[in-house]
């Protein structure tokens, strides 16, 4: 398989991953017990080319922020959450430094997505 089928297959696994994540962050708030917070994830210029960042809650993907892709907002339960990045396809290291956040309903929760400089991302809270 050269070069481009696999660049293009990572793309269209990336994009599916955002897909399905951005449909289960977005349930309605009438579906959910104790309100919703919302939560934004944004990518700086500098997290590298080609590279996407999954944004991980609770373990499970719930949205991707491509190349050129500016953030991730989506809403989610209120309460007691771990949130993990994952850069892809170009990751160092397979591991997912975790943010712990309670989080109340109706707070918007603002992070950054950040090296930390071990190929990793992590979330820098944001103002």
């Amino acid at each position: 398989m050269n070069y481009n089928w696999r660049r293009t297959l990572v793309l269209s696994m990336a994009c599916l991953l955002s897909v399905a994540g951005f449909a289960e962050a977005s349930t309605p708030a009438s579906r959910l017990d104790g309100g919703t917070a919302r939560l934004v994830v944004y990518r700086t210029p500098y997290t590298g080319k080609f590279v996407f960042v999954n944004v991980y809650v609770d373990d499970v993907v719930v949205g991707s922020i491509p190349y050129g892709g500016r953030r991730y907002d989506g809403l989610l339960k209120a309460g007691h959450h771990v949130l993990s990045l994952l850069p892809t396809p170009l990751r160092k290291w397979p591991s997912r430094p975790p943010t712990i956040v309670n989080m109340r309903s109706g707070d918007t929760y603002k992070f950054t997505a950040v090296p930390n400089g071990e190929g990793n991302l992590i979330l820098q809270p944001r103002d």
